[in-house]
């Protein structure tokens, strides 16, 4: 049976997204079906996952994408060569990202190397940050995703692309992320370079497929699951994510982190994190 708009957004209805709703989508156009029956859609089918969240949510809702960038000063560590403005610059993190950005009313935020984009009710508000902020700064469209009691949705994803595993890096100030640079457009069109706090850094057992942080979140029963297509779809709320990870943090700080370390990144991280975990206990 092909894929359609339709079928997409019943699915997602069955995981419990609904109309007024907010929704992070993670996404991998791959997954959704064989190449040789994609290559035959508009955007080799990325519009019909856009077009069935939005219809999910409905004009009251908020559909997000990440739309994140290689706008890191050169020889900083993470993607280079870009310079970021919020109307052109495009996104490093898939096909459907890019399709989304030209969505006519996207609205995208400021911050140069892990921007949002979003689309819907509310999208020009959700996408406001203060000026100086941290990567996933509490004050700006990563902080609203919490108060606005949002999904996170993995479509043909898992944990391994879980921006808000980082988010919560950045709200309990863990000590390994890192300060570094970025390139931004000016007022007057020239290349500014400008410094990024709380930035992901280092080699993670984050990243890996069966993660710690993976199976702490599947233990915790906070994931609902469908297939779409070829593709495994995974819905959850922002808040029980930051509720999880926040919790496992705190009884094994090095969660995110490498067991049996080699390299002296980890070392030092694993040693930094346990002290900083445990002298800022009580305010996390």
């Amino acid at each position: 049976m092909p894929v359609t708009v339709e079928t997409i957004e019943s699915a997602l209805a069955g995981l419990g997204l609904k109309r007024g709703d907010v929704v992070l989508v993670h996404s991998d156009l791959r997954r959704l079906d064989k190449p040789r029956h994609l290559v035959k859609l508009p955007h080799c089918g990325a519009d019909l996952i856009i077009d069935a969240f939005l219809q999910a949510v409905g004009p009251e809702g908020l559909v997000v994408f990440p739309t994140f960038t290689k706008a890191f000063a050169p020889k900083e560590p993470g993607p280079a060569g870009q310079v970021y403005d919020p109307a052109e610059t495009p996104s490093r993190v898939g096909s459907v990202t890019n399709v989304f950005l030209n969505r006519p009313g996207v609205a995208r935020s400021s911050q140069p190397t892990h921007p949002l984009a979003a689309l819907g009710s509310r999208a020009e508000e959700f996408c406001q940050a203060p000026e100086v902020q941290s990567t996933f700064d509490r004050r700006g469209p990563w902080g609203k995703m919490y108060d606005w009691d949002g999904y996170i949705c993995w479509f043909g994803t898992d944990n391994r692309t879980n921006t808000t595993v980082h988010v919560v890096e950045d709200w309990m100030a863990l000590p390994y992320m890192a300060t570094a640079w970025a390139m931004v457009k000016g007022p007057e069109g020239e290349p500014l370079r400008v410094k990024v706090t709380m930035s992901p850094a280092g080699p993670r057992d984050f990243y890996r497929k069966d993660s710690k942080s993976a199976r702490l979140l599947e233990a915790s029963d906070v994931i609902r699951r469908t297939q779409i297509g070829n593709a495994t779809v995974s819905l959850l709320k922002v808040r029980d994510c930051h509720r999880v990870l926040r919790e496992g943090i705190l009884r094994d700080p090095c969660l995110l982190l490498n067991d049996n370390p080699t390299d002296e990144w980890t070392i030092q991280a694993r040693e930094d994190t346990t002290r900083h975990v445990r002298e800022n206990a009580g305010q996390n």
